[in-house]
């Protein structure tokens, strides 16, 4: 990424400054992506490793799967469930997944499936062809809203009861340390984000080791909205034409 990344707000305005009403543009950006082709090259075949955001499922990704898919992409998903497990364990479903592949995959992920996909694209370099995030917080390991901050760390309590997957708090510590780490140089990376995000502090979705391309749209409309598609778009197209995929 070119230029100085700046500093996140502080730590106040981060635990209670974020505009949540921003997301109420979600609908309307559903329905303008529903009316619109968003052009999309031929994907021949190319296998997409998806990963949704936290509390989100398969569901919230449904759009970008189907627009994929039409473009003759194969959609892959990475197990977990809605992303309500600890990280550590979700960046080890992301690494299964990708190892399920004949060659490296394509590799997006949403808020924070994105940024366990950022782990996982660092621990297995030669499993990824291109990462692209959406939205997703890889300077900070916890949300510092502090409603969203509330939920998460209530999740990790249920994670440490003896039913479901137990956090092992040695795993969550290497996963921050990776999460940190300098990122592989032969592995692109594009990070999607908007200033329209609700969610998520746009300057946290920003890294010096990935090219930064800007949108306008909520965060729930960087897995289904008009901007977010032409902007995965370019960059699919760009690695399709890296890789040999287009004529």
């Amino acid at each position: 990424m070119t230029g100085d990344i700046p500093n996140l707000p502080p730590t106040l305005i981060g635990a209670i400054g974020r505009p949540f009403w921003y997301e109420g543009a979600a609908v309307s950006e559903r329905a303008e992506l529903a009316r619109t082709t968003v052009p999309l090259a031929d994907g021949r075949g190319q296998r997409v490793v998806l990963v949704s955001g936290y509390l989100a499922g398969t569901r919230s990704t449904r759009p970008l799967a189907q627009w994929l898919r039409a473009a003759g992409y194969v959609v892959a998903y990475a197990e977990v469930g809605r992303n309500a497990v600890s990280s550590s364990v979700a960046a080890a479903a992301i690494a299964d997944a990708l190892r399920f592949g004949d060659g490296p995959s394509l590799l997006i992920g949403h808020s924070r499936g994105g940024q366990q996909c950022r782990v996982a694209a660092y621990r297995n370099p030669e499993l990824v062809s291109q990462l692209i995030t959406l939205g997703s917080p890889v300077r900070a390991h916890y949300p510092r809203a502090a409603l969203l901050r509330a939920s998460v760390e209530a999740t990790r309590l249920l994670n440490l009861l003896p039913v479901g997957p137990n956090e092992d708090p040695v795993a969550e510590t290497q996963y921050e340390r990776d999460l940190f780490a300098p990122f592989p140089e032969q592995v692109p990376w594009t990070a999607i984000w908007s200033k329209r995000d609700g969610v998520i502090e746009w300057q946290a979705c920003l890294d010096p080791a990935a090219d930064s391309l800007e949108v306008t749209c909520s965060h729930t409309g960087l897995v289904a909205s008009v901007s977010s598609f032409r902007a995965i778009a370019d960059v699919l197209d760009a690695a399709a034409g890296r890789f040999g995929g287009t004529e």
